[in-house]
């Protein structure tokens, strides 16, 4: 996980007014796909992994969503 202080550089943008999300499997394990018409994003559980951590990587990313949301209706012109 990243310090608070280290700056953050994306290697993609996504717009969150297009997105579509799917979950699917490959090869018997389950993915999610998040896409907004230009780009798609895959998110795996990793490989020779242990399911909790990325059952906590998952709840992380969606608290993470939930809480961006709450920003967004706070903002002026959302």
């Amino acid at each position: 996980m990243l310090d608070h202080d280290e700056e953050l550089s994306p290697a993609v943008s996504l717009d969150l007014r297009a997105i579509t999300t799917t979950i699917t499997n490959d090869e018997g394990d389950p993915i999610l796909l998040i896409d907004d018409g230009d780009v798609q994003v895959e998110f795996s559980s990793g490989m020779n992994g242990d399911w909790k951590d990325a059952i906590t990587g998952a709840q992380r990313m969606a608290s993470a969503a939930l809480e961006f949301a709450a920003v967004l209706r706070r903002t002026p012109n959302a």
